[in-house]
């Protein structure tokens, strides 16, 4: 019989565990109780050389690999003072060694309610609640081996099991974009400074964006004129200044807004708001008139 062209596709997606090699020494979790605030508890296991994996029911779960990651690259995920918290933890060195994928990427996020990463929190809950106490060697060190399969389970499908370059290279450009997104409104929003908050070089960056040094702020240039455009057609913003709303999406020098958007949309701003003013004027008329 014939393979479908998506069972192909996901065949070549999936990477056995039986593929990897044997975990190194230090890949064993250790699972402790959240008893202080996220932040201090967090902070004292990446102090240890060690990563550390935040598993709670009540949010995202997250792995953070070093203080950096932690304390820059990401919002910590929000909890409850009363929700039960787990800080899931290996050896970092032991954990870049294994998926050296890893190395360079932002905080990875895990769905705690279903998949691997629920499997990993009842796991992690059950060895914080003691239940390999009193069991032989032999029988604790294979079970610890099912959790350590486990967390590298949940890593590879957090990943979409895209441990290629390719794979990783994607990876690492959507959650760089996803960072520029959010602060197009930052004015002094440059290549340097993503570079240095997504823990690559600048020239590491330019990479990812085709290798031109252009290519990361035409890109930051192009979605802030878009957003902008996006403004001026919309009605709930016709108060509002067209300098204030430049303003609003990182633009400090009104002549050079002017000059870019012209060159992208062929119009000035105030003539794409006076177009699409017109345009909803006549469509409103037409409304009118058709329940008449």
């Amino acid at each position: 019989m014939t393979e479908s062209p998506r069972g192909s596709l996901n065949a070549q997606r999936i990477i056995p565990l039986a593929t990897l090699a044997a975990p190194p020494r230090g890949m064993d979790p250790i699972v402790v109780r959240l008893s202080t605030a996220l932040s201090a508890g967090v902070a004292e296991i990446l102090e240890q050389e060690r990563a550390v994996l935040v598993l709670s029911r009540q949010s995202t779960g997250r792995l953070y690999l070093d203080q950096h990651q932690f304390s820059t690259l990401a919002t910590p995920p929000r909890v409850e003072p009363t929700a039960d918290v787990f800080l899931l933890s290996v050896t970092r060195s032991a954990l870049l060694r294994y998926l050296p994928m890893l190395a360079g990427l932002p905080p990875l996020s895990f769905n705690m309610e279903k998949g691997p990463g629920a499997f990993l929190l009842s796991a992690g809950s059950m060895l914080e609640a003691g239940v390999l106490e009193g069991t032989i060697p032999q029988t604790r060190q294979r079970l610890m081996q099912h959790v350590t399969d486990l967390l590298i389970t949940t890593i590879l499908d957090c990943l979409e099991l895209e441990v290629s370059v390719a794979g990783r290279r994607r990876h690492r450009q959507k959650h760089i974009r996803h960072y520029i997104e959010t602060r197009l409104h930052e004015h002094d929003l440059t290549p340097q400074s993503i570079a240095e908050a997504s823990g690559i070089s600048t020239r590491a960056l330019y990479q990812l964006f085709d290798g031109e040094e252009g290519a990361v702020a035409g890109w930051i240039l192009n979605r802030r004129l878009e957003r902008i455009h996006a403004d001026l057609t919309n009605p709930a913003h016709d108060a509002l200044p067209i300098a204030q709303i430049a303003l609003n999406h990182g633009f400090r020098n009104a002549a050079h807004f002017s000059r870019r958007f012209r060159q992208k949309f062929g119009a000035s701003p105030r003539e794409i708001r006076q177009r699409s003013a017109l345009r909803l004027g006549r469509l409103e008329q037409t409304g009118s008139s058709g329940r008449r």
